[in-house]
């Protein structure tokens, strides 16, 4: 298997789990009877890590369709090469970090791991035009 194969499903595989943290913020805010409701609106508030846990997943889901559609493209097209698999490789750590840092706190960790991920995102799309 090509890595940026291997890396796309090793990635979706890790990104399927990034719910967890953000249910177990809720547990501790609402409850575990809320947690396995329909989840009724509450006027609490999410604990502050799991509140930007949730918006780094949100973040996730907006962006990891194009790297998706990158690794395809480029898979079809027969372009994957080392920078292809550098590139890959690097874009899943920095969303990682992302992740890690959004739910921290971190700012300047999170924000560089986004340029990171997008500037290799960006190299990836670029690369199936030429």
């Amino acid at each position: 298997m090509q890595t940026e194969y291997f890396i796309l499903a090793l990635s979706t595989i890790l990104f399927m789990f990034a719910w967890i943290p953000i249910s177990i913020g809720k547990k501790r805010s609402f409850g575990l009877e809320w947690l396995v409701s329909n989840r009724d609106k509450t006027d609490r508030e999410l604990i502050p890590w799991a509140a930007r846990c949730e918006r780094a997943y949100s973040n996730l889901k907006d962006y990891y369709p194009a790297f998706i559609v990158a690794i395809l493209l480029l898979g079809q097209l027969n372009k994957f090469d080392e920078g292809t698999k550098w590139a890959a490789i690097i874009y899943v750590l920095a969303r990682i970090i992302h992740y890690t840092a959004y739910g921290l706190g971190n700012v300047p960790f999170r924000f560089m791991a986004f340029l990171l991920g997008m500037t290799a995102n960006l190299f990836l799309l670029l690369k199936v035009f030429f």
